[in-house]
């Protein structure tokens, strides 16, 4: 603007004095207009700071400016007069280029499940966990059951769901203006983010995906991105405006509208989001577990989305589903307070607006908690025993065993347990097994204890000797198998206790072959070896005789059996 000041007197002088009269005017006018327009792109690039009482130019200008010296130039810029008082509410401006400007970071504020971040600068994953720090560069994933809140510097927030991978491309800030550059590559997954309003013309929030970039300041909307096939992004707009951009050509999506964009093509026309579903009909309270939902169908919804928080927030999922009808369920959850969230996904995958239903779990009493066989625990015993802690004002207990998981393939289940442990009564069969207990008193049975996985599998059973020959050269033994992935462990000795032992081998095949000994009498036993260590006792001890005479070298010793 100075600038142009100065060139407009420059006019007025050569208005004044010009021999050439309207040409030289003309001419004039023009520099004027063509300095004009070249100085508002400069004046776009500022950062405007509001005075407040015990400001001035000095500490500002230190406070904020890559430089101290900046000072003077802070003065012209904003057309004050050397020391002069500058009144609180003042608008002092700062050109971009003379600001701070340095790397910012994000923190992890809340963490549900496993989440694991690869180091851009050492290339190591680690585990995430509550107040971890990521920089520019680092990636990030979540487990499918998994979700996570960043918090970068201006204060906005972003919620990264389960089976995400999202690098943090480039955070920055400028100084303490509050004005960041936040850049961020989802790759796979879906994030929804709270950006705070925009502080200056340096801010930048941008969701970079395979198939478009997201633009936002100020707002609260989705994005996902889909690379099953072709890469797809969604972003749907709840509050504020997002420009979404991908090849070369831009769409301006307003609040409640959602978009599609596929890579190589330019995103579709906004899509208006679909309503948020009713509630109303929802139950409020659950004293027993599963918890089950039911809400009225919402028209033009394909699918749903249900989210359980513990509060109204959202930063930390407890739970995360899409089902296909207006009905959903929970096996297990604390007693506590919660909040329900529901939203319909249309055709095209686009998800809409929220409805947020708070309820109460309260299913004392609490899970026992369980000992012995827990933790993928290997039991050899084909009627093992269970036990359990007794949880406070438990009158009795619920037991489950089960083949799977799910409990849907139950192999015992006794609802009136009164002793804190239980010997099964039949054998099981070979195989993994899961098992759960719930308490119940006078109000009713509580939530079930997290299920523990154990293995049966039969102690190995020495192998059952088939022959023995006796070669010229060479003695044979050969046995039966004792099951899949064995080994076996041979021994040969001169005395019965096997004090004195003559040749000890493992060997997988079941047969072995070894130079015929010295003439005498010998004794050998056979037991299985299991890829784990554990072995079965030795069987049955058997006796042969190596005679001098060449003659009995031709003798089979045909079939012994145990």
């Amino acid at each position: 603007m100075q600038k142009y000041n100065r060139t407009c007197e420059r006019l007025h002088e050569k208005e004044a004095t010009s021999i050439h009269g309207r040409r030289g005017q003309w001419f004039a006018v023009c520099v004027g207009l063509l300095l004009l327009f070249i100085a508002l792109p400069i004046v776009a690039q500022e950062w405007v700071y509001t005075v407040r009482p015990g400001d001035n130019i000095w500490n500002l200008t230190k406070k904020y400016c890559t430089s101290v010296r900046y000072w003077k130039k802070v003065e012209r810029h904003n057309k004050l007069k050397p020391d002069q008082y500058i009144p609180p509410g003042t608008k002092l401006r700062f050109p971009l280029a003379w600001l701070k400007h340095q790397p910012a970071s994000a923190q992890v504020t809340q963490l549900t499940g496993k989440a694991e971040v690869m180091r851009v600068q050492s290339g190591i994953k680690v585990a995430l966990t509550l107040d971890t720090e990521l920089n520019s560069g680092d990636l990030i994933r979540t487990a499918p059951d998994g979700s996570l809140t960043l918090r970068f510097a201006d204060g906005s927030e972003l919620l990264v769901q389960g089976g995400s991978e999202l690098k943090l491309d480039h955070l920055s800030a400028y100084g303490s203006t509050g004005m960041v550059d936040t850049r961020v590559r989802l790759e796979r997954g879906r994030v929804d983010t709270k950006v705070k309003p925009s502080k200056g013309f340096g801010s930048r929030y941008h969701i970079i995906t395979p198939a478009a970039v997201a633009a936002v300041r100020g707002t609260l909307f989705r994005v996902s991105a889909d690379n099953n096939g072709s890469a797809i992004t969604r972003s749907e707009v709840l509050e504020g405006e997002v420009k979404v951009s991908g090849a070369s050509e831009s769409q301006l999506v307003p609040a409640g509208f959602g978009i599609v964009a596929e890579a190589g093509k330019p995103p579709a026309p906004p899509k208006k989001l679909l309503p948020a579903p009713q509630l109303s009909r929802l139950q409020t309270h659950f004293d027993t577990l599963p918890l089950q939902f039911t809400w009225l169908a919402l028209p033009g919804a394909q699918n749903y989305r249900l989210q359980i928080a513990p509060d109204e927030q959202f930063n930390r999922l407890l739970a995360d589903a899409v089902v296909s009808a207006p009905t959903g369920h929970l096996t297990d959850l604390p007693d506590g307070d919660y909040r329900l969230r529901v939203r319909g996904i249309d055709s095209s995958g686009l998800e809409g607006y929220n409805t947020v239903r708070a309820f109460v779990v309260d299913a004392k009493p609490e899970p026992p908690q369980l000992v012995g066989l827990v933790d993928d625990h290997l039991m050899r015993e084909p009627q093992p025993e269970f036990h359990w802690f007794q949880p406070e004002a438990a009158e009795g207990y619920h037991f489950q065993l089960a083949r799977d998981k799910n409990f849907q393939e139950l192999v015992m289940e006794r609802e009136q347990q009164q002793e804190n442990s239980l010997q099964l009564e039949t054998p099981l069969p070979p195989g993994f097994f899961y098992w759960r207990i719930a308490a119940w008193d006078a109000q009713g049975r509580g939530p079930f204890s997290d299920p523990q996985r154990f293995e049966y599998r039969p102690k190995p059973h020495p192998p059952e000797l088939l022959a023995t020959v006796l070669g010229e050269e060479r003695l044979l033994f050969r046995w039966k198998s004792a099951g899949d992935d064995m080994r076996y462990q041979f021994q040969l000795a001169t005395d019965q206790n096997f004090k004195q032992i003559v040749t000890e081998k493992s060997v997988e095949s079941t047969q072995l072959t070894i130079f015929r000994p010295v003439a005498r009498h010998y004794y050998f036993r056979l037991r299985t070896l299991e890829r784990d260590g554990d072995a079965s006792p030795y069987g049955r001890v058997h006796e042969i005789d190596v005679p001098v005479d060449n003659y009995w070298s031709l003798l089979v010793l045909l079939l012994l059996f145990l």
